[in-house]
């Protein structure tokens, strides 16, 4: 959703039979570009935001977290850094994720 926020609000307004209303690409246009105020804020880049931990923990403690995760990082369409190296070098947690396939899958589950 951060790396492509328009097409994905669209896509969850769409799945919920919800307009994208103008007012909702005025709030993304003005809340997803730039970071303004403290960590509570609703303001971030957001194409920045989601990777800063790339660089802020170890591959230790990414590995841990990772072991810990694996349903949920599956379900939700991450993959694991592999090593120091991949992690540290521009790493891209993301598999190809739409919402709907998402709730289909998760729907089936049940």
């Amino acid at each position: 959703m951060s790396l492509n926020p328009y097409k994905m609000t669209k896509e969850i307004l769409q799945f919920y039979g919800l307009p994208y209303h103008p007012e909702v690409k005025m709030f993304l246009d003005t809340h997803t570009k730039q970071d303004v105020g403290g960590v509570s804020s609703t303001y971030r880049d957001s194409k920045s935001a989601p990777f800063h931990w790339t660089k802020d923990l170890t591959y230790d403690e990414v590995k841990i977290i990772q072991d810990s995760c694996v349903a949920a990082m599956r379900s939700w369409g991450y993959r694991n850094a592999t090593s120091e190296r991949e992690l540290y070098d521009n790493f891209n947690p993301l598999l190809p994720y739409s919402v709907s396939q998402t709730f289909t899958a998760s729907k089936t589950l049940q």
